[in-house]
């Protein structure tokens, strides 16, 4: 028998005041729980019990080692309810790592409908426009550009990669649309930050190739949020997620241009996913928030 069961077994034999009762409790026989109480005694040398025919009583060395360990197993029980808990129900701390852009319009103003519906969960939101993010030290989920290689995480995909190009109709008015993809090359394009090379924006052809436009502009930025908001002052032509920019487009602050030709910036192409680590049993708190996650996205995005 483990130590930790024989510690149970001689706190309920001092709360029932006999040994056949305390191990009728923990699913014990009598000579079973009267043997695992020896080997205590044995093991640390120690009478823990003064027995008579009818009746055990403790000894001091037994009240005081009975003191001693009484709160530390229910400590214990405590802490196994506590996690046991946090993945029936959904409570604790939510830990989340996700894309800036992304994070601001499609989590953030959804955070107060989940918190009403799971008070005993807490979120710790942090932002970031880096990629290749995975759950990791301490983090719960990440919701970031595509899935991480290997079977070690979940993906749950939230919005498309289409990306549109568009400008602001001022724009328009004043330099005009380009036509085709090679025109791009004519009007200033405001285009994500690179470190170590030109930013490329990548044209589909009908045959299922693809042309590459090497673009430049007055602004670049590793903010998709501040491309935007260039965008709609009219500095230039964007190529942004449609989760970005498709409630601009459908308000007419920017138009689409070159329609019906899949775009997208070099390296940008990939969906958004919330990923978390497998796990056999799923903790509550990210079970729940998966699913307002994908209750809140447009399930045609």
């Amino acid at each position: 028998m483990d130590r930790l069961t024989t510690f149970r077994l001689f706190l309920r034999t001092l709360d029932r005041g006999g040994i056949a009762a305390a191990g009728r409790s923990l699913g014990l026989s009598a000579t079973a729980a009267s043997r695992a109480l020896r080997e205590l005694e044995d093991d640390l040398a120690l009478r823990l019990f003064d027995r008579t025919t009818r009746h055990v009583a403790p000894t001091e060395v037994g009240r005081r080692l009975a003191a001693r360990i009484a709160p530390l197993l229910e400590g214990l029980d405590a802490a196994m309810v506590e996690a046991r808990e946090m993945h029936e129900e959904a409570t604790g701390t939510l830990r989340i790592v996700a894309r800036r852009s992304y994070a601001l319009r499609h989590v953030v103003p959804h955070l107060a409908r989940f918190q009403t519906a799971h008070p005993r969960v807490e979120i710790d939101l942090a932002l970031t426009e880096l990629t290749g993010l995975v759950p990791a030290h301490g983090v719960d989920m990440v919701i970031r550009l595509g899935l991480p290689a290997g079977k070690s995480f979940i993906g749950h995909r939230l919005a498309s990669g289409r990306r549109i190009l568009c400008a602001s109709p001022g724009y328009i008015a004043r330099h005009g649309a380009p036509a085709t993809a090679d025109a791009v090359l004519q009007h200033p394009c405001l285009t994500y930050r690179e470190e170590e090379e030109a930013p490329v924006w990548v044209f589909a052809t009908g045959s299922g190739g693809r042309q590459e436009i090497p673009v430049t502009g007055p602004f670049r930025s590793n903010s998709g949020e501040a491309l935007r908001r260039a965008a709609l002052d009219g500095m230039g032509l964007i190529l942004l997620p449609e989760w970005m920019v498709g409630e601009d487009v459908a308000a007419g602050h920017l138009t689409p241009l070159l329609a019906g030709l899949p775009s997208w910036p070099e390296r940008y192409q990939a969906e958004i996913h919330a990923v978390h680590a497998r796990a056999e049993r799923l903790p509550a708190k990210i079970a729940a928030f998966v699913a307002h996650l994908l209750a809140s996205v447009d399930p045609a995005g």
